[in-house]
């Protein structure tokens, strides 16, 4: 067991020290629909607000900052503009970060004079990239948390909603030289808990026990070990202390690979499945193992093929029941999808991915006529509406009345984008009812379409460190 845990760790790491090759957005056909789709995010939130939900708007104005070249004296006014309305954190990040990369801190600093500290005040995970990406910003960074200590996301106590893990998830894709500045300007400052989560990041497996080794044991060793742990999985690395259990060893290897997955992460509900995490483990392995062998999953991709595959692997490992079981009940909040109920389940997500994938031959012309229902689509969903709709995508003849009906806006909008007509998707979008359907629809979709071009929001191990929230980088090219 020692070996095979050891060896999927070393794949794990070896793959961590390269990212996966980008598309420009200069040769992007994708450009034209992500700006139309987040221009109505932005035009539909400033409508409704301040009743409209604050989780958006933050990630339509950077893929319009990102994919269009707005003069720099246009971006704070559309900023402005966006902080002015929405409470959402994200905008603040996302303003905060916009501001470092453009002006550095250094500029920042003279201006504010005095009170330069204050504008640091709330920073999120965005602004802690930009700052730390310049020189000396590790000083600045951690004089500003030595003073005032970073307020967590949340009280859950998770790792990557504290300031170690936040800033260890920040910065992800740097080189160990780098990391190891941040850790020592962490120290400098009696900041263990940053230094603990930025040394476990390290791809220098040691690095951890070098920082240990200099003090940073004075601390709650179990409290720092746990938090190592998971800045190590996000990398690759197995426990930084041998598991007591074999459930612990389980867990590494999940974190490990959820530390894989695009956008969201089906290892988290694969948990729920049974409680030794046996299950899940080995869907992780299988995930990562088809990823390193150049598989249908991409790490800056979508969500679709990772999530399909890990539901296959866990079918045929643990039997459909007792996965449709736990899926049948296990509530899903993540972006996805028109939502007609109250109660949208993990298992109403799978549906509508086999749906599509099921559908797509069809829609593109590949196959001649409507395939049969798939075997492992489950009741929830109204397959004849869905080939109903799909006959009608496929001969162009989506009026826009069908936006009317919420379930049928939903499946529309997959089955067009399914087929890749984006100007008769955006025709049926922007022709759409004003509403929340339509904001989420726009929202998510300039968000998945981002993802086949230059893919600004991906980030390394978002699924693990991230939960949905976004990090907003200018420094990619």
């Amino acid at each position: 067991m020692l070996r095979m845990l050891t060896g999927f760790f070393s794949l794990l790491l070896l793959s961590c020290l390269a990212s996966p090759a980008l598309a420009s957005d200069e040769f992007c056909p994708q450009r034209e629909t992500i700006l139309a789709f987040s221009d109505i995010v932005l035009a539909d939130w400033a409508t409704f607000a301040p009743s409209a939900p604050y989780r958006y708007g933050a990630e339509a104005a950077y893929l319009k900052i990102r994919y269009t070249p707005l003069p720099d004296e246009q971006i704070p006014v559309l900023l402005a503009n966006l902080l002015q309305q929405n409470k959402y954190a994200s905008v603040d990040d996302l303003a905060g970060a916009w501001y470092l990369h453009h002006f550095g801190y250094k500029a920042i600093q003279v201006s504010a004079g005095a009170k330069f500290d204050q504008t640091f005040s709330g920073i999120g995970i965005s602004g802690i990239r930009a700052l730390l990406l310049q020189e000396g910003g590790e000083d600045v960074l951690m004089k500003h948390f030595a003073a005032t200590p970073f307020m967590p996301l949340n009280d859950s106590g998770q790792a990557f909603t504290v300031e170690g893990g936040i800033v260890a998830a920040a910065i992800a894709d740097q080189p160990d030289e780098f990391k190891e500045r941040v850790v020592q300007a962490a120290e400098a400052h009696g900041l263990n808990d940053i230094a603990n989560s930025v040394s476990a990041s390290e791809t220098d497996p040691l690095a951890w026990h070098r920082f240990m080794a200099r003090g940073g044991a004075k601390d709650n060793l179990d409290k720092l070990t746990y938090y190592a742990n998971f800045a190590g999985a996000m990398v690759g690395h197995p426990r930084v202390k041998a598991a007591k259990t074999l459930k612990e060893e389980r867990l590494q290897r999940i974190m490990a690979g959820a530390a894989f997955e695009p956008q969201e992460s089906f290892l988290q509900h694969m948990r729920a499945v049974d409680r030794e995490d046996e299950i899940a483990a080995r869907v992780a392995e299988r995930l990562v193992l088809s990823m390193l062998d150049k598989g249908v999953v991409r790490r800056s991709g979508t969500m679709d093929a990772a999530w399909l595959f890990e539901y296959r692997a866990a079918v045929a490992l643990s039997g459909r029941s007792a996965i449709e079981t736990t899926f049948d009940s296990r509530p899903y909040d993540g972006n996805r999808y028109v939502r007609t109920s109250a109660v949208f389940t993990v298992r109403n997500v799978i549906d509508r991915l086999l749906a599509v994938e099921t559908l797509q031959p069809y829609l593109t012309g590949e196959a001649d006529t409507i395939p049969p229902k798939p075997e492992d689509l489950s009741n929830k969903i109204d397959w004849p509406r869905w080939t109903e709709m799909a006959a009608k995508v496929r001969d162009g003849a989506v009026s826009p009345i069908l936006a009317a009906d919420l379930e049928t806006f939903g499946i529309v909008t997959e089955l067009l984008l399914a087929k890749g007509d984006q100007e008769a998707l955006r025709a049926f979008v922007q022709q759409a009812p004003s509403g929340e359907a339509r904001l989420s629809v726009a929202n998510d979709f300039a968000m998945r379409l981002a993802r086949a071009c230059a893919a600004y929001l991906y980030h390394p191990g978002e699924a693990f460190t991230l939960n949905g929230r976004p990090i907003f980088k200018f420094d990619t090219p």
